[in-house]
């Protein structure tokens, strides 16, 4: 029995206490009064379907998968008209004690509404971005808690080209 209660205690020190946690949230630039203040008044939406968001800590390999660990991992749609006056949280998660660097996830679409035409499917430029986190990132540890914001925005006159292309600005910021 004190085994069992001991590895019980144990699992949720090491979850909880020896590792540090990451809270990642989603915005769009800040902007004017509120409802759409940086895109045009007949944009409704701006679907961004993100099949994954992995983060990388760094010194353990860049190019293929080493050093990556997922911390958004099944697929989420954020509408991003809907983070334009405050940021949604995407995942909160535990990382082993070390550096994180860069975040990466596949976006290959992004699908706006129109309140005059409907629905228009864009083509991003790359199925995988990848961002440097502001600052050379960050450094978690047992017990810290880091807020890590992911900022996307559109190019407003390159929505209304309506040319099938978009290509997504990103920054990664602790906050």
């Amino acid at each position: 029995m004190i085994l069992i209660i001991g590895a019980i205690a144990g699992y949720y020190f090491y979850r909880d206490y020896a590792q540090g946690t990451v809270t990642l949230n989603i915005t769009d630039p800040p902007g004017g009064n509120g409802s759409n203040p940086h895109y045009n008044s007949t944009i409704l939406h701006i679907y961004l379907l993100f099949t994954g968001i992995d983060i990388h800590q760094s010194g353990i390999g860049s190019t293929n998968d080493t050093g990556w660990r997922a911390i958004v991992g099944s697929p989420t749609t954020v509408d991003m008209i809907s983070v334009l006056t405050s940021s949604k949280t995407f995942a909160s998660v535990n990382l082993p004690t070390g550096t994180y660097d860069q975040l990466r996830f596949p976006a290959a679409t992004a699908t706006v509404t129109f309140s005059t035409i409907g629905n228009v499917t864009y083509i991003l430029p790359s199925d995988l971005m990848r961002v440097s986190i502001s600052g050379g990132g960050f450094q978690s540890s047992p017990g810290t808690r880091t807020q890590l914001l992911l900022t996307i925005s559109f190019n407003n006159a390159e929505i209304l080209a309506m040319n099938g292309h978009l290509t997504p600005h990103a920054t990664a910021t602790i906050t």
